[in-house]
């Protein structure tokens, strides 16, 4: 067995309500725990007109994270999607999660610079530059810090 992890970030196609959403949940709860898969997902609504953005951490199999990446890249509903961390994994960080969510504001990431701008449309470039490192425990970190 191969343990590995992933996270993603991508940019909605469109500004996405609370029913799009669910509909996105719906579908990876019902798919990931027949393929073995956990993660977490953080959805950041746009400012300004932008229409948001994801970021998306998988574990499981290695076999298994790539197909679902595979098929996470051809959703349509989403584009710009960039692989910024990969790697093995010893424990599951959300092994009781078939998919935990979480809708974050732009404020709640000011206090992690490396993230703060996920949710605007240059967020690549701070992956590109290389000023996004860290994305497994920016996760973690996040996860478990009291909600603001």
């Amino acid at each position: 067995m191969s343990l590995t992890y992933l996270v993603y970030v991508s940019q909605a196609e469109r500004a996405l309500d609370e029913e799009a959403l669910a509909a996105i949940l719906a579908e990876s709860r019902a798919y990931n725990p027949a393929h073995g898969i956990t993660g977490a997902l953080l959805f950041v609504a746009g400012r300004d007109g932008n229409s948001g953005s994801f970021m998306q951490l998988l574990e499981g199999e290695k076999a298994d994270v790539d197909t679902l990446r595979k098929r996470i890249f051809a959703d349509g509903r989403h584009h710009t999607k960039v692989v910024i961390e990969q790697g093995p994994l010893e424990t599951r960080t959300f092994a009781d999660w078939s998919m935990a969510f979480r809708g974050v504001t732009a404020k709640a990431l000011e206090a992690y610079p490396s993230f703060a701008r996920l949710g605007e449309p240059d967020f690549v470039e701070t992956f590109n530059r290389g000023d996004a490192k860290g994305a497994l425990a920016f996760l973690n970190e996040f996860w478990n810090a009291p909600a603001l």
